[in-house]
């Protein structure tokens, strides 16, 4: 989105009128939140950084992705234990 620069030219050190845009609050579309809970447990560095490695190949190197591929397990477990 560019910058219409000449709004500031015509304002003489007022800030420039703010654009129309929509009200992102009101159209919350986001999932209900939950409760969290952490789940700490200890592996060997060897296993810590091939989950990590393939946390990051499946759902990209972002924050959550390590989060995503231990949700996306649990469901396979309780998908094949069922």
């Amino acid at each position: 989105m560019a910058t219409n620069l000449a709004k500031l030219k015509s304002s003489k050190g007022a800030p420039p009128p703010a654009d129309d845009a929509p009200d992102v609050m009101a159209e919350d579309n986001r999932p209900e939140k939950t409760e969290l809970r952490p789940l700490q447990v200890r592996i060997p560095v060897s296993v810590f950084e091939q989950f990590s490695e393939q946390a990051g190949r499946e759902f990209g190197f972002t924050h959550g992705a390590k989060k995503q591929l231990f949700l996306k397990m649990w469901q396979a477990y309780k998908a094949q234990n069922m």
